[in-house]
């Protein structure tokens, strides 16, 4: 998987995941917590995801790529 079809998933996965908890809210759905906490789990938590998130994430011990002075500024 690469980046750009990693943050696609998650951001696929982010949306149908505020879907599901608007129809959960929605009178016209009816949708139970049981059913809403199921397909959220479907949604977020599998194999696809946990692999994008790797991705994206990667090694969150690393130190930021450009560290960042307070009061610093640049100019070009």
């Amino acid at each position: 998987m690469r980046m750009n079809e990693a943050l696609l998933a998650l951001t696929e996965a982010v949306r149908l995941a505020c879907l599901e908890i608007e129809c959960y809210y929605d009178d016209r759905c009816r949708g139970t917590p049981e059913g809403t906490i199921k397909r959220l789990t479907e949604l977020l938590c599998n194999k696809d995801m946990n692999a994008a998130m790797a991705l994206v994430l990667g090694d969150q011990e690393s130190p930021p790529m450009v560290p960042e002075h307070e009061g610093e500024m640049h100019h070009a």
